[in-house]
């Protein structure tokens, strides 16, 4: 018989699993908190369960783990990427940022995208596969081990390779995870998830009652432009968009966060500065602007720093919060939209 991977079962399936061992089903949770709480690799560390249980599961069970395959640490920020090898030996990259009290671990959901936004190097590798839930978990599991002394992991940001609304159950049930005090124990409000503008998604997300933080890649203040380099916006016009976005921040009580990557004489114009606060109006929100990280084979530029402080200057009385973002690891390759498998 083919054993079974526990790492990315609940408590439903653990217990499903228990119960045709004979088991008692409360035990699903002291085996959750060892694999998702704990870390732990194999059954002999789970020492409050009994041995011949841990048999048990040892002959029908096994506990998977991603293979680091290399590290690099920004000699700017301390930042930290790591490449993961899959199980099939396909690759991920998952990144460690500081930021004062703040540890965030941005996590990816598929292999490639297939979303192809022209500015990101994650969309220029095309779709591979998704992610198991046990997969996105596990990223965090292992990013725990390279922690400095006394440091903990206070955010996560479902913002790494692949559009998690499009990988939607795995993604869920790996949010269920981190939240579980049996697992991550991280709290809704440190976890925030980033679409590209899966409408459906967004609708079935809102109803999910999870109450994370939901962040939208905007780009560009027209459906205009930004179909010229965000294909997605050819299937969901941002009119559909922001009705769903309206319609999950009421439902959960949350505000918005709009990205908008700045992209040198492509869109950070005065007026699209304009354009972008009347978009926004009427929904609670804010918005981080992030100049453009460059990538291999791509012409865009970053806008020079007075064009960006006037973009964000114009965007401040008209809209409730703008914060102009720092990217963190640019010298890596680890920032936003430079992910791409391969260091």
């Amino acid at each position: 018989m083919e054993k079974i991977n526990l790492k990315g079962l609940w408590l439903e399936e653990l217990e499903e699993l228990l119960g045709k061992s004979g088991e008692k089903k409360y035990k699903s949770r002291q085996i959750a908190k060892w694999i998702y709480n704990k870390g732990v690799r194999s059954f002999e560390q789970m020492t409050d369960i009994s041995r011949e249980l841990r048999r048990k599961l040892s002959e029908i069970a096994y506990i998977d783990r991603l293979q680091l395959v290399k590290k690099k640490t920004s000699q700017i920020d301390k930042t930290e990427k790591f490449l993961f090898k899959l199980f099939d030996g396909k690759n991920i990259e998952t990144v460690l940022m500081r930021d004062k009290e703040r540890v965030t671990v941005c996590v990816s959901t598929q292999v490639g995208c297939a979303l192809h936004c022209i500015f990101c190097a994650t969309g220029k590798m095309g779709y591979e596969r998704n992610l198991s839930a046990g997969e996105i978990v596990d990223q965090i599991i292992c990013v725990k081990e390279h922690l400095e002394e006394n440091e903990k992991i206070t955010n996560v940001v479902i913002m790494g390779m692949g559009e998690p609304l499009l990988n939607y159950d795995n993604t869920i049930k790996a949010i269920k995870i981190i939240r579980s005090e049996l697992g991550l124990s991280i709290s809704a409000k440190k976890i925030t998830l980033s679409t590209a503008g899966i409408v459906p998604g967004i609708y079935r997300l809102a109803e999910e009652g999870l109450k994370i933080k939901l962040a939208l890649s905007l780009n560009a203040p027209s459906d205009g432009l930004r179909k010229k380099f965000m294909p997605v916006a050819k299937k969901y016009p941002l009119l559909k968009i922001l009705e769903a976005l309206k319609y999950y921040a009421r439902i959960n009580d949350v505000r918005i966060t709009f990205e908008y990557i700045l992209i040198r004489d492509i869109n950070d114009s005065e007026e699209q500065a304009k354009d972008l606060a009347k978009l926004v109006r009427g929904i609670p929100c804010k918005i981080n602007l992030i100049p453009y990280n460059p990538i291999r084979n791509c012409p865009f530029k970053k806008p020079d720093e007075e064009t960006l402080l006037k973009f964000r200057d114009i965007l401040y009385p008209r809209a409730p919060a703008v914060t102009l973002r720092k990217s963190k690891g640019e010298d890596i390759q680890a920032a936003c939209g430079q992910l791409k498998g391969d260091m």
